[in-house]
């Protein structure tokens, strides 16, 4: 795994908690908003992991 690849997840994870956190103390914007941002940097992350060249 790519140094990239592994801070990418570790902010994605933080916006997760952050999302939670925001979601107790009743701020539904916020919540919504970190946990999309998220869900969204975990899926490019994947994706540009897992991508192959073609050139099976």
């Amino acid at each position: 795994m790519k140094v990239t690849t592994v801070y990418t997840a570790i902010a994605a994870l933080v916006l997760l908690f952050i999302s939670i956190a925001s979601w107790v103390f009743k701020a539904e914007d916020v919540a919504l908003v970190a946990a999309n941002l998220a869900t969204i940097m975990l899926l490019v992350v994947y994706l540009f992991d897992n991508r192959k060249n073609g050139k099976d």
